[in-house]
């Protein structure tokens, strides 16, 4: 096994498919934790999309070890009772219910490890909705987040909301070892995702306020939103206060009375349809480079819209590098300690011989197994 930053030895097994429980796992693999990919004989179906390819798969398995096992058979169940056995930790983001049609629920695998720390990503809290399918736009959707989001309903892109529920699953993992709270740990995306509206809710209580999806805008502020610049570009503006609004009034050479009819944030708000247009006259005279300029050095809050190449092209992220078909590609470094960069992506099984080794079984009975279609080596 690996060890972590902290110098202890944890073994984590997982067992999913996609993104939830592939994305916590991705992030425990950078902190050092040895990460055991439980995947069918065919693999995880996100090796093969016929529209990303394995653009996802790439993304949330590097530096991970792969054992390919059926389940379904008592013999691949026993290989994954024994590799609990010998693990600290086990995060899944399978449907309810398919743990116990394998004969794998928490009772069985607490019993076989009293230690484990066991964390399942599921969709629903338990109760009327639990059983639902539960794709991270499902969730979104009944959630409050679509309704809260765009001008008119929209998803959040890529997958947000599962990687939110990735986040908590691998918070609760670190505390159940930190504070050596073996058992089983539930997070749902569907709670993860109410958590990210919680001052929208409260605002709702106390106000009687909504916040419905307003596009590039802030709802609560303004101006707060794009602006399109001379040169076909768009920069996003950030005023927040009132001192920020005088600001932006003087660099921009905004008549004084303007400046007192839009004094307060609240006025601003209400006739944010209006301020914009006015604000867009003045900011069209501007390059994006120009008006970038203007503000950033009058600690005005402000920055470019970028798209995806500009991104890629761009030296502010932090990037880390994956070899794939032998061409090397540039890859978002995960903000956590620890580093991925130059950890390749494991082929189907590449290390079930490996892993069944460290299990105790010996040459004459992975063969057996391979021969057999429980394992693939």
């Amino acid at each position: 096994m690996q060890a972590n930053p902290l110098g202890v030895m944890y073994r984590v097994v997982e067992l999913g498919s996609i993104v939830a429980a592939p994305f916590a796992g991705e992030i425990l693999a950078q902190l050092g934790f040895d990460v055991v990919k439980v995947e069918p004989i065919s693999g995880d179906p996100t090796r093969r999309d016929d529209v990303l390819h394995d653009s996802m798969f790439i993304y949330f398995s590097r530096g991970k070890r792969s054992v390919a096992l059926d389940l379904k058979r008592d013999e691949g169940r026993e290989i994954f009772l024994k590799l609990v056995e010998n693990s600290h930790v086990l995060i899944e983001n399978f449907a309810p219910g398919v743990m116990e049609r394998l004969g794998l629920g928490k009772d069985t695998l607490l019993k076989v490890n009293p230690k484990l720390v066991y964390c399942s990503i599921k969709g629903y809290p338990r109760g009327e909705y639990a059983r639902w399918p539960a794709f991270g736009t499902l969730v979104e959707a009944v959630s409050g987040i679509t309704w809260s989001n765009g001008s008119s309903p929209s998803r959040l892109p890529a997958s947000i909301t599962d990687m939110a529920a990735s986040m908590y699953c691998v918070i609760n993992v670190l505390w159940a070892l930190l504070n050596n709270k073996p058992g089983y740990y539930e997070v749902t995306l569907y709670q993860s995702s109410v958590a990210w509206l919680g001052y929208y809710i409260i605002a709702y209580q106390t106000l009687g306020k909504l916040f419905p999806g307003s596009g590039d805008r802030v709802p609560f502020w303004a101006p707060y939103e794009l602006f399109r610049t001379s040169d076909g570009r768009y920069v996003y503006i950030a005023v927040n206060n009132d001192e920020r609004w005088i600001r932006l009034c003087r660099v921009l050479n905004i008549d004084p009375r303007v400046q007192q009819e839009f004094s307060s944030n609240a006025e601003r708000v209400r006739r944010r349809d209006e301020l914009h247009e006015l604000l867009q006259s003045v900011i069209i005279r501007y390059t994006l480079r120009e008006i970038l300029d203007l503000l950033l050095s009058n600690d005005i809050p402000a920055a470019p819209l970028m798209a995806v190449p500009d991104v890629v092209n761009s030296e502010l992220p932090e990037w880390e590098q994956v070899n794939r078909g032998g061409a090397t590609i540039k890859v978002p470094r995960i903000p956590v300690p620890g580093t991925l960069s130059e950890r390749g992506v494991p082929r189907i099984g590449e290390n079930t011989e490996e892993v069944l080794r460290e299990l105790g079984y010996d040459e004459d009975a992975i063969r057996r197994l391979a021969i057999q279609g429980v394992i693939k080596t």
